[in-house]
Formats: structure tokens, C-alpha cells, sequence
């Protein structure tokens, strides 16, 4: 037995599984290498330079002035409440902010393990795409 709260359930349409799983679309997308050069730009622009530049490279060594050492906690609390516009995923992006992003950059201070980290999904998501362009999907 769950509690149902619709703010925090992901809306039917913003599913990536659901555009994954038209055949049309999927034909639509093979051939299109202006959709995977458009996700590599976004998870470059987005991912490195927005999000981890901004948040474990310019934050978190602000923010040892006020949180001390649970800095760290408050970059990744304050990575996931960055993630409103998704209000089903805030949780998810609050923990892996902390743990995966925000401590090791904080641990070893290098901004760089951040945006190895956060890259991983990145170059994931961009072999599955090419394999969509491909038509191998």
C-alpha cells in the first residue's frame, strides 16, 4: 500500500521509455544524426558545463564558507531542488547529487570527478541513441 502523490509521479507523455517504444517514431529517428549530435550538445552544454561546472565547480567551494564540511550535502540538496521543473525526479536527482556528484568532488576536490560521474549516463544514453540512428534498435 502506497501513498499516491500526483506532483511527484512522472506525467503520462514525459515517459522516455514511451517514445522509445512507438515503432514510428523509431523509424522517424533512424538515419537522423541531427537527433544524436542534439543530445551530445545538450549532455555537453548541460551536464559539463552547466550543471557540474556551476554546482561542484563554483558552489561547493563557496559553500564551505557557510555549510563547512557537510558542504557537500547542501551542493547536492541543492542540485536535486535545481530539478523542479521534473518534480518526479527531485528525490532521485537530491541523491545522486549528494553521493555521486557532490561527495567525490568534494572528497577529492576535483571538479572533474563530478563530470566523469555525471558523464557516465551521458555517453550511455548517446551509444543507445546512436544505435537508434543506426536502425539498430
Amino acid at each position: 500500500m502506497g501513498v499516491d502523490l500526483p506532483l511527484f509521479a512522472e506525467p503520462s507523455g514525459y515517459s522516455v521509455a514511451a517514445v522509445f517504444e512507438s515503432e514510428e517514431t523509431m523509424n522517424r529517428l533512424a538515419g537522423a544524426w541531427w537527433f544524436l549530435g542534439l543530445y551530445v550538445v545538450n549532455a555537453v552544454f548541460n551536464t559539463i558545463l552547466g550543471e557540474e561546472f556551476l554546482f561542484r565547480g563554483v558552489l561547493l567551494p563557496k559553500m564551505e564558507g557557510v555549510f563547512g564540511r557537510w558542504s557537500w550535502v547542501a551542493n547536492g540538496v541543492l542540485h536535486g531542488c535545481y530539478h523542479f521543473h521534473q518534480p518526479w525526479g527531485i528525490l532521485a536527482s537530491i541523491i545522486s547529487g549528494v553521493f555521486l556528484y557532490a561527495f567525490p568532488s568534494w572528497r577529492f576536490r576535483s571538479t572533474w570527478l563530478g563530470i566523469i560521474v555525471h558523464s557516465a549516463q551521458s555517453v550511455y544514453f548517446s551509444f543507445l541513441i546512436l544505435g537508434v540512428v543506426l536502425g539498430l534498435a
